[in-house]
């Protein structure tokens, strides 16, 4: 239908990628929709697709006023970002992350966003000299902006196209892993006040307040007024002389600025977007600072889904293995049906090589983890056992599961990480000779662990939303297929890690006893694709 050969980045094309191109293309230009959502198993090659489209796009179909040709590519994780950058920088693809993400050329223990801050007012003519063509970040964002292919972060992105206004609306925008959207836009409009901040920078005394009506009212008459007028004294403060001959006093007064610049701004948003029916607060006391933590997050994101993102492009593609049910998918994030079309393309990889052994060992719920880790983390360790002399993960989804293991089963075999070294520890298995395991909470997604990286993958407790998070309990709430659905959709993403092409193998299981429940409620939520590896 559609001659694409000469835009698709690989030799040969396979018989699901041509597929969801034609259908793409098709939509976009024979049907003028403006959103594409592919479903697409692991193995299908979702990015080349998402490549292949909009080349064509830009080439074929005119842009409408307001957006400039070009094309977006959001990851929602960095290291999606370096992939797609490792496999289409040669094509023109463009990375552009924040600038504190790039090292300084000159200072080099610094970051470009440290250095910016001196540069305003540094009088060291190297320095000067060093950053006069503009330093990395800047050269990466010029690059970005005046290329047609540019990939980036999602949170990046979202700041950086609704705030600074250097990025340009363009012609298509191809998200992928987009399940997640609904997390990263719930990120970018929600707020936290903190009593810490009110008292030692605002020298704003916080009232007793119990209510979020409370809480509200407050920030509108007095916290955001006394923000405004401290940003505004830092602002007058920076522009002075005196001020600028002393580095680092300048330097220390600009970081708190911009600070207190992007805190209002999401105040300020946050004012404008506030509805009492669509938030909920929680009141936390952080053991840190020892005071109240106001936490404000949406509980329907659909409202401000097009302001923020999907007015960026004239045409979206969307991309991800876990739509799993486009009527909630849409309904999530506000998506007009009469502007959207959706496909669902099965995973090439044969199930024989992915099987799914479901082993009810022990319940794992909040009532009955105590007593089933011990027969948890005895069903582990034989499982390990059996696959000695090969790598693979153990999702756990809650770090109690992954110490308790840790522990318990005592093998060096065994890599666990916090927050903070996921990455790190991630790289150490993958690139270590021995048949090491990572004990994960959090790495149901985003991570790639083809070959011999991982051959077998132990799921411990299924994923469930935490039910006393009060966001968690409204969306139950307001949608009664809302968490069966997230839950369903971290469990095939945590199936998904270990087989990574049509030759590779690895074998999942399946311990908590709970899982024959909720499979025999929620069978029909999970892709066909799925349902035909459980053994």
């Amino acid at each position: 239908m559609f001659n694409y050969k000469n835009y698709f980045p690989y030799k040969s094309i396979r018989l699901e990628q041509a597929q969801a191109i034609d259908f793409a293309l098709d939509n976009y230009i024979n049907n003028d929709k403006k959103f594409v959502i592919l479903e697409a198993g692991t193995g299908v090659g979702k990015s080349a697709v998402g490549l292949t489209v909009s080349k064509y796009v830009l080439d074929h179909l005119g842009a409408n006023p307001g957006y400039e040709k070009g094309s977006y590519y959001l990851t929602t994780q960095k290291i999606l970002q370096a992939q797609y950058m490792n496999d289409f920088s040669s094509l023109g693809m463009l990375s552009l992350k924040s600038s504190s993400n790039y090292r300084c050329n000159f200072y080099k223990t610094k970051t470009c966003q440290e250095s910016r801050r001196e540069l305003k007012v540094s009088q060291d003519e190297r320095f000067k000299a060093s950053c006069a063509g503009g330093c990395h970040y800047v050269q990466d964002k010029n690059r970005f902006i005046n290329g047609h292919h540019g990939v980036t972060n999602f949170p990046y992105f979202m700041t950086e196209i609704n705030h600074s206004g250097h990025l340009p609306q363009r012609q298509i925008m191809v998200i992928d892993e987009c399940h997640n959207i609904e997390l990263e836009m719930s990120k970018f409009v929600e707020v936290v006040v903190t009593q810490h901040f009110a008292k030692s920078i605002l020298k704003l005394k916080v009232p007793e307040l119990r209510t979020q009506f409370q809480v509200v009212n407050w920030i509108k008459k007095e916290y955001i007024i006394k923000l405004s007028q401290v940003r505004d004294k830092m602002a007058k403060l920076l522009e002075q002389q005196g001020l600028k001959s002393r580095l680092s006093e300048f330097v220390s007064l600009e970081r708190k600025w911009s600070m207190i610049e992007s805190h209002y701004s999401k105040l300020k948003r946050f004012l404008e977007l506030y509805d009492k029916d669509n938030w909920v607060m929680n009141i936390s006391t952080t053991d840190a600072r020892k005071g109240k933590r106001f936490e404000f997050k949406p509980i329907d994101i659909a409202p401000y889904c097009d302001q923020y993102l999907f007015s960026k492009a004239d045409k979206i593609l969307m991309m991800s293995a876990t739509i799993m049910n486009k009527e909630a998918f849409c309904r999530i994030l506000g998506i007009p049906k009469e502007q959207t079309v959706f496909i669902s393309i099965p995973s090439p990889f044969p199930p024989e090589n992915r099987p799914i052994i479901v082993s009810p060992i022990a319940k794992m719920g909040k009532k009955d983890i105590d007593i089933g880790l011990p027969k948890m983390a005895a069903a582990v360790k034989a499982i390990i056992e059996e696959h000695k002399n090969e790598k693979g993960i153990i999702h756990c989804h809650s770090y109690k599961i992954a110490k308790y293991l840790k522990e318990n089963i005592r093998s060096k075999r065994l890599l666990i990480h916090d927050s903070t070294n996921r990455d790190k520890v991630l790289f150490k298995h993958c690139n270590n000779p021995q048949p090491t395991i990572l004990l994960s909470p959090s790495m149901s997604e985003g991570v790639d662990l083809k070959g011999d990286s991982s051959r077998f993958q132990i799921i411990c407790k299924i994923p469930y939303p935490y039910l006393g998070d009060k966001l968690v309990s409204k969306r139950m709430n307001k949608w009664d297929w809302w968490y069966s659905l997230q839950t369903a959709k971290t469990i095939v993403q945590s199936v998904g890690r270990s087989v990574r092409s049509p030759e590779d193998h690895a074998v999942t299981y399946i311990l908590d006893a709970g899982w024959n429940y909720f499979w025999s409620k929620n069978k029909n939520i999970f892709p066909k694709d799925f349902n035909r590896c459980i053994k």
